[in-house]
């Protein structure tokens, strides 16, 4: 019974009442015009007959009109042709005399000459109806002829299908056409049943694929797809299908890769902050529990590694608001112009005493040629400083780390190289992402609040430039900034 609720159900009825409509309003257009057809072909083949009639009685009624005298001829030439009813008119259309095969009598008294004036005139070759005088208001096909009546001139008038052909007509017409009509209905209705449920199966049946691709999707198979063939709507609504399933499944893609974030967000951030949390709370507590017996030594110690993790608290904490500003475009880019290798000789001097700490070389390469960039002065001094203390952290001592920068007609161009321990191919398509970190770990002993690289990676892409790292083959890791001018 659920195909008879469906689109392709409903789609095969509405067809076969517009067939059945049409095949009932052709039938009585054909049964009408057959009718018409008959009667100009009557009237064609008989136009000589009322001529025929007024020839064989002109001579009886030369002188005068009587019935009775051409009462025997009109007998035998309706012994001839029964179907007829012959009828004398004179000038006026009034009947003077009618002949037929019933001895009922007339309705109509008087007849419209203008029909018969315009038969005579074409010689019966245009078809024309005239009155009949048996009823009130019907028009059946005729001959017609002058006939001279003394002096006037009247008119035989040949009704061509009498009232017993109508009443033979009418009885074999009618069972017939009755019969006729029924089998042509019988057949058209099977027939368009059988052609019109098969044509709507094949032509929904890209439709029904449709309607089971979106269940499919609604049911979680987001990966499905349709693939019709044709230029039609069709094909289009099955493109359209395709690509807003794409178009979902990306976003929920999208969207689980967010909640991962978001869920690894959550873990990287409650560790970083459980652990100086933990640090300040197990020397706050130290102190209180000895209480007095804190040496002025143990307690400036307590208080130094405090301090330092209250820093290292506040310095990811600060991390986090200027990546949020950067990520939601909330950061101003304030440009101006500087001497690029002026910046880079600061930043390397305000990180040597680090570099040297960690027994390392940081050296800033001058230039050939002395140019000036336009930029956000604080925001790449931020990237730089982000960067070398990134290699500093993962260099080995006696390592070097060098800075050098080029100009090109269109851009700048930054690299910094280290021979540290370098990255992994793993490693370097989410080395630009917040709290990621190379060290799976994350152990305190390599600082670091893994921030600096994604801040770093927000500002070039603020100054509409690129930011990429590599890891040589002769090992260390390589970055390149680039920043259109």
């Amino acid at each position: 019974m659920r195909i008879l609720h469906s689109f392709y159900a409903k789609l095969s009825l509405i067809f076969l009442l517009l067939i059945l409509v049409l095949g009932a309003g052709s039938l009585f257009f054909a049964f009408k015009s057959s009718a018409h057809l008959f009667d100009d072909v009557e009237q064609v083949i008989h136009r000589e007959y009322a001529s025929s009639i007024s020839s064989e009685i002109q001579p009886l009624i030369q002188n005068e009109f009587s019935k009775e005298a051409i009462k025997e001829t009109i007998h035998y030439m309706m012994i001839l042709n029964p179907m007829v009813e012959i009828y004398i008119v004179d000038e006026k259309g009034i009947i003077r005399a009618f002949f037929t095969q019933t001895d009922e009598t007339l309705v109509r008294n008087k007849i419209s000459l203008e029909p018969l004036e315009v038969f005579i005139g074409t010689n019966g070759k245009e078809p024309v109806l005239g009155d009949d005088p048996r009823t009130t208001d019907l028009s059946k096909p005729f001959s017609a002829a002058y006939l001279t009546m003394g002096e006037k001139t009247g008119y035989v008038y040949v009704i061509l299908r009498g009232q017993s052909f109508d009443q033979l007509l009418s009885m074999i017409s009618s069972s017939y056409y009755l019969r006729s009509g029924i089998i042509t209905f019988f057949i058209a209705l099977i027939t368009t049943i059988i052609a019109g449920f098969s044509l709507f199966f094949y032509q929904t049946k890209r439709l029904r694929r449709l309607s089971l691709a979106v269940k499919a999707f609604e049911e979680g198979h987001y990966d499905y797809r349709i693939h019709l063939k044709g230029s039609d709507e069709i094909t289009d609504l099955g493109r359209a299908f395709n690509t807003m399933a794409e178009s979902i499944q990306k976003g929920i893609q999208q969207l689980q890769i967010a909640e991962q974030e978001r869920s690894d967000l959550i873990t990287n951030i409650s560790h970083d902050l459980r652990s100086p949390i933990t640090s300040i709370r197990g020397n706050l507590e130290t102190i209180l529990l000895k209480g007095l017996k804190v040496s002025d030594s143990e307690a400036q110690n307590f208080l130094k590694v405090s301090i330092k993790s209250v820093s290292s608290l506040q310095k990811l904490i600060e991390g986090l608001f200027d990546l949020s500003k950067l990520e939601s475009g909330q950061a101003t880019v304030n440009k101006e112009d500087f001497m690029l290798a002026e910046l880079i000789q600061d930043v390397t001097l305000k990180l040597t005493p680090l570099a040297q700490k960690a027994k390392i070389t940081l050296k800033a390469v001058k230039p050939e040629e002395a140019f000036i960039v336009n930029a956000d002065i604080g925001m790449i001094e931020r990237v730089l400083s982000n960067i070398l203390e990134n290699a500093i952290a993962h260099t080995p001592p006696n390592g070097k780390i060098e800075i050098n920068c080029t100009k090109t007609d269109t851009n700048v161009i930054i690299q910094i190289a280290d021979t540290g321990t370098g990255i992994e191919d793993t490693d370097l398509p989410h080395l630009f992402e917040r709290f990621y970190r190379a060290d799976k770990s994350r152990s305190p002993k390599i600082p670091g609040t893994g921030l600096g690289l994604a801040i770093a990676k927000e500002i070039i892409t603020l100054h509409n430039g690129k930011i990429k790292a590599e890891s040589p083959l002769e090992g260390g890791a390589l970055f390149t900034i680039v920043l259109p001018q």
